[in-house]
């Protein structure tokens, strides 16, 4: 990999297809309400499933807008949606981890020294980025499974 090269995950295809599902299962049993209950709707429980499909709806964006990039630079997670929202993703450099944690070989912590933490989770390519990760931070200090691999 060329050092100018940024790489970019993104969340796998099943999780982003479950997300999808859960917002037309909602959407579904909001109008299987609306159809059993046309003339006697309960403001309390119509309210309740559309609470219920904005959230759903709300996680399926997450989904689809989270991309977490490493550069020679250093590493950022954002998420595209949450920019609307003035959330923008903040690069945490190289130089800056303390420490990477790692927890039941599938998510990764980088602890900065400023105390910030990121989370690298549920990605397409984890195996990558956390090879990568752990080449580009040496000085940090490694703990959870990754310790335990190295012992």
């Amino acid at each position: 990999m060329n050092d100018d090269t940024i790489l970019k995950f993104d969340r796998p295809p099943v999780s982003r297809l479950f997300s999808c599902a859960a917002v037309f299962g909602s959407a579904a049993l909001v109008f299987v309400y609306l159809s059993q209950s046309a003339d006697d709707i309960d403001v309390l429980a119509f309210s309740a499933l559309i609470l219920l499909f904005l959230g759903t709806f709300a996680a399926m964006l997450l989904q689809y807008g989270d991309h977490i990039y490493v550069s020679k630079s250093g590493v950022m997670y954002e998420n595209r949606f949450l920019k609307w929202f003035g959330r923008r993703g903040r690069w945490m450099k190289w130089e800056d981890i303390v420490e990477v944690r790692e927890i039941r070989k599938k998510v990764l912590v980088l602890l900065s020294r400023d105390g910030r933490r990121m989370l690298v989770d549920a990605i397409l390519g984890y195996a990558i980025a956390r090879a990568e990760i752990l080449r580009r931070a040496p000085q940090a200090i490694v703990s959870g499974t990754l310790a335990r691999d190295d012992a």
